[in-house]
């Protein structure tokens, strides 16, 4: 304003009037109240206005409003300077209207007010300042959240009786509404003081509240918390210093977490049920600008309350939990107890009536347990014989008032069960002296009866099926001890020498007529299919328990219609099969059977048959084993005697030769060429037939040590089968035999060419020796990779069965030929094949002739 604008005297003085008069009421107003220019700078401002702020309000306009320090409710966002309603008033002239801001003023102190702002204009509309409202609703807004608090709190502790879970919500609560951090501590069966929850606002903070964790209050230590639990008086400290810290510590360590959290206020109030103590909650402030007042401790004071009301309760509650659970407890466990006791045991009052029963020795009585309950002996017991002898016996025992211990008794058999034999205890029951029934323990000894009388069987059964050296003995022997002693019938399949088929060598029943329908079934014997039972235990090695056989074995289409026939009529009610098997050998199956409705084989009857199975596999397969080693001594006997023969009948041609030389000779009389040249022919070829059984026997000694050495060379067969074949021309004129050989091409082996030729040359022998005076063919092919040697004769040909034994040592075919030969030519051939990787092998139909093929790697 120039000069002359300025007002005169008089205006001046009415102006300054005014001025006064607004101040005036200014002073008089209750809320905060400031006018500020168009740039916002202050005017005018009443007290209360400059005690919201804590001091003067600064003359700085709108582009020093940053050094106002406010922030938005619920989110904490601190206002920028033109976020401020002045700014926002001045700027476009709306006003504002009760806006709720929380404030730090400049004394640190934090409260929350209401704003309104309205503008100032001149008359031409024009913006030349605004008046601003401050009303601080700090207190209010305090007792709302403290109330609200308060009211969720309560919420929480009432809504579950878990009360850990529900503390630990609490306390994350107070730190929203009361609190930076929040403790609990209550009171163990120790006596001390445990920390329960330690919860923090921030996130960040929450490892040191792990760390605070571990160190509570010490009950009696000088520590001002633990005065607090103590006495039963809370404490407030509005400004906490290093020193309260140091006597709050327990260790450095704590208190270098407590440094750490930065508190600088704090209200411990102690948990309190009347007289009795159940712990202490710990509030900590560490804004700066926040205290606490008396009238947040009387709200901590109000929550300490009911923390503890519901801890105490609680607590009781889980006393009286526990108290519930120990007599479930107990009562789970009697009745487990006796569920799970493999002993009958029960209780019958004064008037013989049952109170308590267990499974067990309900099952022994045919009945269920809840048929038991409440009834006499006698109505539970069905035989008049048994209900006198167990009600003399419990008059005794009350009448006595002493026990009555292991007594053996016969259970008969009941409907569906077999008889049992126990072993019985009976003792009194009292309570103070007075006795209120009869207790009983009941044992089942029926198996170990039937172990006892399993064990004297087994070793009568071992002699009887050692009395014999004869394997089907042995086996007849074992299926009548079973049926004698165990099963109503037993029968023992062994499998074929093909393999293909099952056939039963054995069977014994108990009955006569039981015995006639086996012999029935002996002859209808069906098939083996891959469902059969005793084909499966026989492929597997493994037994088999049916300890119930329904009608599905009696409807199986597999089988034969007679032989399912005469299944029903044999009734089985219950069957075992049992493989026997010796030196890892399956030799057969025994199929064990019941007829008897009440008899149900168990696992323990499956592993008593398995005994005796593999004492009579035993002693079937040395039984086999003796009537080898007799076989073998028998060969032995005649292959020394071939031996000797074969071995004599050369040295003594050979020996007459020379004879008749020596003594031509010694007289004088030399032989003529033609006799000489004879004679040395008969010679040469008694030294070759013997030179040949010399190696053969070596040979089979090698073989027998593995030191049949091979020198491999590569060999063309075809020029090999030549070359023996011009060899033996002599001989196979001789017998007769006229060769055929066909080898288109050349081929090649690596082989022991002599080893080779040595096999070819026992074929041809064998083929000369057989098949005289018929031809002898012989060829030579690649066949799949392999180089394949064959020599065919058309003699008489060799049987299936011989077949399968003329490889093996001192085995001959049947013939007149059959004892000139040691039984040692095939077998060596055989071996050499496979020591070069290849095989030999013939083909026969009687008859028809033999073909020999012999199988060599062309590698």
């Amino acid at each position: 304003m120039s000069h002359l604008d300025r007002p005169g005297p008089p205006e001046a003085a009415a102006l300054l009037a005014e001025r006064e008069h607004l101040r005036a009421l200014l002073r008089l107003m209750p809320v905060g109240v400031y006018i500020v220019d168009q740039q916002g700078r202050p005017l005018e401002s009443n007290p209360v206005a400059e005690n919201i702020w804590g001091g003067p309000l600064p003359r700085v306009g709108l582009e020093g409003y940053g050094i106002y320090e406010g922030y938005w409710p619920g989110s904490g966002r601190r206002l920028e300077p033109h976020e401020w309603a002045l700014a926002r008033t001045l700027r476009d002239g709306h006003p504002v209207v009760n806006e709720e801001v929380e404030i730090l003023a400049f004394n640190g102190a934090r409260r929350t007010v209401l704003h309104s702002t309205t503008a100032l204009k001149d008359p031409q509309g024009t913006i030349v300042g605004a008046v601003a409202v401050k009303v601080d609703i700090t207190t209010r807004r305090q007792a709302e959240h403290a109330e609200a608090f308060l009211t969720e709190a309560t919420r929480l502790l009432v809504e579950s009786l878990d009360w850990e879970s529900t503390l630990q919500a609490v306390a994350r609560l107070a730190t929203r509404q009361l609190a930076d951090f929040c403790i609990i501590d209550v009171v163990g069966e120790d006596g001390e003081l445990h920390r329960l929850v330690a919860a923090a606002r921030e996130p960040a903070h929450q490892p040191l509240m792990t760390e605070v964790l571990r160190f509570p209050p010490k009950v009696g230590s000088p520590s001002p918390l633990s005065r607090v639990f103590l006495e039963g008086r809370p404490l407030l400290l509005p400004d906490i210093t290093p020193e309260v810290l140091g006597a709050m510590a327990r260790s450095p360590e704590h208190l270098q977490a407590m440094e750490q959290l930065g508190p600088c206020a704090c209200m411990a109030v102690p948990l309190s049920v009347g007289t009795r103590r159940v712990g202490l909650l710990n509030f900590i402030l560490a804004t700066p600008g926040r205290s606490y007042t008396e009238r947040e401790l009387t709200y901590a004071e109000e929550l300490a309350r009911r923390v503890a009301f519901v801890v105490e309760h609680a607590r009781l509650f889980r006393e009286a939990q526990g108290a519930l659970r120990a007599r479930d407890t107990t009562l789970a466990l009697l009745e487990a107890f006796l569920a799970a006791s493999p002993v009958g045991m029960g209780f019958v009052d004064r008037q013989l009536h049952y109170v308590l029963v267990n499974p067990v020795l309900a099952a022994m009585n045919g009945k269920p347990p809840e048929a038991h309950l409440g009834r006499a002996v006698r109505e539970v017991l069905p035989e008049p014989e048994e209900v006198t002898f167990v009600e003399r016996l419990l008059h005794e025992v009350m009448e006595r008032g002493e026990p009555m211990m292991n007594r053996n008794a016969l259970i008969p058999a009941r409907p569906g069960l077999p008889p049992r034999a126990v072993h019985s205890s009976f003792f009194p029951v009292k309570v103070d002296g007075e006795t209120l029934g009869v207790g009983l323990t009941v044992l089942d000894i029926t198996e170990h009866k039937q172990v006892e009388e399993g064990l004297r069987f087994l070793a009568e059964a071992t002699t009887r099926l050692s009395t014999s050296l004869d394997p089907r003995t042995t086996m007849e022997s074992t299926v009548r001890v079973l049926a004698e002693h165990l099963a109503d019938y037993c029968m023992l399949d062994v499998r074929s020498e093909d393999g293909k088929r099952l056939e039963r060598v054995a069977a014994a029943a108990r009955r006569a007529d039981t015995q006639r329908v086996l012999e029935e079934a002996r002859r209808l014997s069906a098939a083996p299919h891959p469902d059969s039972p005793t084909w499966r235990v026989l492929e597997s090695g493994r037994a088999m328990l049916v300890a119930e056989v329904g009608d599905t074995l009696l409807e199986d289409e597999t089988l034969d219609v007679r032989f399912r026939a005469t299944l029903a009529r044999l009734r089985p009610r219950s069957v075992m099969f049992v493989p026997l098997i010796a030196r890892e050998r399956t030799l057969g199956v025994l199929t064990v059977v019941s007829q008897d409705e009440t008899r149900r084989y168990t696992e323990r009857d499956l592993a008593f048959v398995e005994d005796l199975a593999w004492r009579a596999a035993l002693a079937m397969d040395n039984a086999r084993l003796f009537h080898q080693a007799e076989q073998a001594v028998e060969a032995r006997d005649e292959f020394v005697a071939i031996a000797t023969h074969e071995l004599r009948t050369p040295l003594s041609a050979l020996s007459l030769q020379l004879t008749a030389l020596q003594r031509a000779v010694d007289a004088g009389r030399m032989p003529t060429e033609d006799k000489l040249r004879q004679s040395l022919v008969t010679a040469r070829r008694q030294t070759e037939r013997l030179e040949q059984l010399i190696k053969h026997l070596l040979d089979v000694s090698r073989i027998s040590t593995g030191r049949l050495e091979l020198e491999l060379e590569e060999v063309d067969l075809a020029q090999l089968v030549h070359w023996v074949v011009v060899r033996f021309e002599e001989k196979l004129a001789e017998a007769g035999c006229t060769p055929v050989v066909r080898t288109d091409a050349p081929v090649v082996a690596k082989v022991d060419r002599l080893r080779v030729e040595q096999v070819v040359m026992n074929l041809l022998s064998n083929a000369m020796k057989y098949a005289a005076g018929q031809p002898v063919e012989l060829h030579v092919e690649r066949r799949e990779g392999t180089a394949v040697l064959g020599v065919r004769d058309f003699g008489p040909g060799i049987t299936p069965e011989v077949q399968a034994r003329i490889f093996e040592r001192y085995q001959r075919a049947t013939g007149k030929h059959a004892r000139e030969s040691l039984g040692l030519g095939l077998y060596v051939a055989r071996q050499i094949a496979r020591a070069h990787g290849g095989e030999l092998k013939v083909e026969s139909t009687p008859g028809q002739g033999a073909h020999f093929l012999l199988h060599l790697p062309l590698g």
